[in-house]
């Protein structure tokens, strides 16, 4: 009997010890693997969009008359900028536009990825007439990868607020120069963030972002300086590959607060989706889907045959919009 009983204790035993390493698995692929593989690859030694499967990422410029003709604008764009448009450094992909008009030409600020050092830059290009653009230089570079190059004005100043997610941080740079020179201003909230995209809306400065594994948190504050208070309600959407992650610009249209979301239901940087913003309070959120439904998407050839994933617009004084776009496909 006594070493019947021994012998259970000993099965029991090693049932739980097997039992809690499987738990112990589970929660670090949970905590680890989960979300690096899930809100945008990013790695020192490898690209984060994967050009060597044939995702070459490009820009295109185009001008149309509502958000929702966009998608026929896109189809036909006749001014895409490929990665050659830079001279140097070596670059393999552009994506992630953030386009500005400046007093007498328009910028064009984007995330070059650097074949030499593996990473992520901040691009300028120029253009006189939204056709032809010419490439001026890397404006911010840093020993991690950077990308999404948010740039707005803020009481008479440039700012620019990339993503540098690598840094475990998102952080704020200020124009001593603009376009060319940027300086570090402080560092605005810390963690794992992704794709931060910032509005003015009803009296105070709104932060949308995107923790892994698509997780989207939202942070408000009276200055885009801070300091930034969470949303009552973070995280707003968990594990939402839908609309969790900006996808570019927000815009206000007809008085409505419009959000870009990439969709990555079917993979990253598969489609974009535009959400009208119902209700947005530091205790409350709420939003709905834009017809057409996802915005942008896969044209089946050429630049964007793969996806597109990216939106940064410019309302001109007839109210019609420029707009840079960005799309994986042919180099």
């Amino acid at each position: 009997m006594d070493l019947k009983f021994s012998s259970l204790r000993i099965r029991f035993f090693t049932s739980q010890a097997i039992l809690e390493a499987r738990r112990t698995a589970i929660h670090l692929i949970t905590m680890f693997v989960i979300p690096l593989a899930s809100c945008a690859p990013i790695s020192s030694d490898s690209s984060p969009r994967g050009e060597d499967s044939g995702n070459f990422w490009s820009i295109a410029v185009v001008t149309t008359d509502t958000v929702s003709t966009l998608s026929k604008e896109v189809s036909a764009a006749t001014t895409v900028l490929p990665a050659s448009l830079v001279l140097s450094p070596p670059t393999s992909f552009i994506a992630d536009p953030f386009i500005v008009k400046g007093p007498s030409q328009w910028q064009l600020f984007f995330e070059l990825f650097n074949t030499q050092t593996k990473k992520g830059e901040i691009g300028l290009a120029e253009s006189n007439d939204l056709q032809h653009w010419s490439f001026k230089q890397v404006v911010l570079r840093e020993p991690f990868h950077l990308s999404y190059p948010f740039v707005f004005t803020y009481r008479g100043h440039h700012y620019m607020v990339p993503e540098s997610r690598q840094n475990h941080s998102i952080r704020l740079y200020r124009a001593t120069r603009y376009p060319t020179e940027w300086m570090l201003e402080r560092t605005l909230i810390r963690g794992n963030f992704s794709d931060s995209s910032l509005v003015y809306y009803k009296g105070l400065w709104w932060l949308f972002t995107c923790q892994a594994p698509y997780s989207l948190h939202i942070f408000y504050a009276s200055s885009p300086q801070g300091p930034w208070k969470p949303h009552v309600l973070n995280p707003i959407y968990l594990n939402d590959p839908s609309r969790a992650r900006p996808g570019g610009r927000p815009l206000i249209l007809h008085g409505k607060l419009v959000r870009f979301v990439q969709d990555n239901r079917h993979g990253y940087g598969k489609a974009l989706r535009a959400m009208e913003v119902k209700t947005l309070t530091p205790s409350s959120f709420s939003e709905h889907p834009l017809a057409p439904d996802p915005l942008l998407q896969a044209h089946g050839s050429g630049w964007a045959r793969n996806g597109m994933h990216h939106l940064s617009a410019v309302h001109l004084p007839d109210q019609s919009l420029v707009v840079a776009v960005d799309g994986s496909g042919s180099p």
